[in-house]
């Protein structure tokens, strides 16, 4: 994320340093503004992608969710946002959809703390019952 933020592929014209001094900036902007969010508690609950998992396609293939095609290569963004900011995250299974297919759960934590991320993984495991493999795969 950080080099395309300064130099997109393939470069058309170098992009001038000051563009990547830019993208550092706007990344400690948002790993400060996580760090005040994570003095209020210890873990962020969120999806994994913008859908359940769905049937295997073809990488690129669209990807119906709620009725609209979403570009299969923006299902995962949810999780970009911690890459770039240096937050441990996991996904994990929380269940089951009506389809019998995995609903993904991503916990997100402050930086520097993924024993008490795993800690908290292992707790909600418990309680979710862990992955089921989906009927007919």
């Amino acid at each position: 994320m950080m080099l395309e933020a300064a130099q997109p592929e393939p470069p058309e014209e170098l992009a001038p340093v000051s563009r990547w001094f830019e993208a550092l900036a706007r990344r400690d902007q948002s790993i400060l503004a996580w760090d005040r969010f994570f003095e209020g508690c210890d873990v962020l609950l969120c999806p994994v992608a913008m859908t359940t998992a769905f049937p295997h396609c073809e990488p690129g293939t669209p990807v119906k969710v709620d009725d609209r095609e979403q570009s299969y290569w923006m299902l995962p963004a949810y999780g970009a946002v911690f890459n770039y900011s240096g937050q441990p995250a996991l996904s994990m299974p929380c269940g089951q959809d009506r389809d019998g297919l995995p609903i993904g759960l991503q916990l997100v934590g402050r930086r520097w703390s993924e024993a008490r991320l795993l800690g908290v993984a292992k707790a909600i495991a418990l309680l979710s019952g862990g992955f089921r493999r989906p009927r007919g795969y």
